[in-house]
């Protein structure tokens, strides 16, 4: 269990090395060239059928319907009494929140065409203005999709069944990152920043909370 662990940690912290090379790459002419090209050829797909599509997956990642999400997967945990669960989740889901909200005022990054974005939950504003590195939509739905696809590893026996978790998984969080690119609400460097910085985050909270399957359920 220990090799795990080192192993996850060590995981963390490569992805945090990625995290910082692609906040330092954003103002970067690697990063420009980068989010140009991802623009381009977003602006190249456009359709009625795409636009639905990514309009549907942005909604995915949206703070409600992961908020709603969130709030049910912990009270399955806590009437279970899977307390292992529960509190690994809920230090993953609010520590990702804090850390994306943390790293946002950090680099404060404009959003594409400077557009301003305050934090909205159930139509309730926040005056808080939510800046476009990382993306929070990514984010919020990375480290979702990445502890539904830990469950399904950890605790799925039948082979069919955790294939099509895992699969659907990161259909999921591929189309909502791919959503706010086509929908120009994020930069491509965005996008992948909050990818490798929610693994990150979940490596190093994996590291801590991995047990054993029989414990876990205690």
């Amino acid at each position: 269990m220990t090799s795990r662990k080192t192993t996850f940690l060590l995981l963390a912290v490569i992805f945090s090395l990625l995290f910082i090379f692609v906040a330092n790459i954003t103002s970067g002419n690697l990063g420009v060239t980068l989010d140009e090209a991802f623009a381009n050829w977003a602006d190249q797909q456009t359709n009625t059928l795409i636009n639905q599509l990514m309009n549907f997956a942005s909604i995915i990642g949206s703070s409600e319907v992961i908020l709603l999400v969130t709030v049910l997967i912990g009270l399955y945990f806590l009437i279970k009494r899977y307390w292992h669960h529960f509190f690994f989740f809920f230090v993953l889901s609010v520590g990702g929140v804090i850390l994306n909200l943390t790293l946002k005022l950090l680099v404060k990054r404009a959003r594409p065409d400077d557009e301003v974005s305050f934090i909205e939950v159930f139509d309730y504003t926040f005056e808080l203005q939510s800046y476009s590195f990382p993306s929070g939509h990514t984010m919020r739905a990375t480290i979702l999709f990445l502890f539904i696809i830990y469950l399904a590893i950890h605790g799925l026996k039948q082979t069919m069944v955790k294939t099509i978790a895992i699969t659907a998984s990161i259909v999921l969080l591929l189309l909502v990152a791919l959503s706010r690119i086509m929908l120009d609400a994020h930069y491509a460097t965005d996008i992948i920043g909050a990818i490798v910085i929610s693994l990150a985050w979940f490596f190093l909270c994996l590291s801590f909370f991995y047990t054993s399957k029989a414990r876990s359920h205690q």
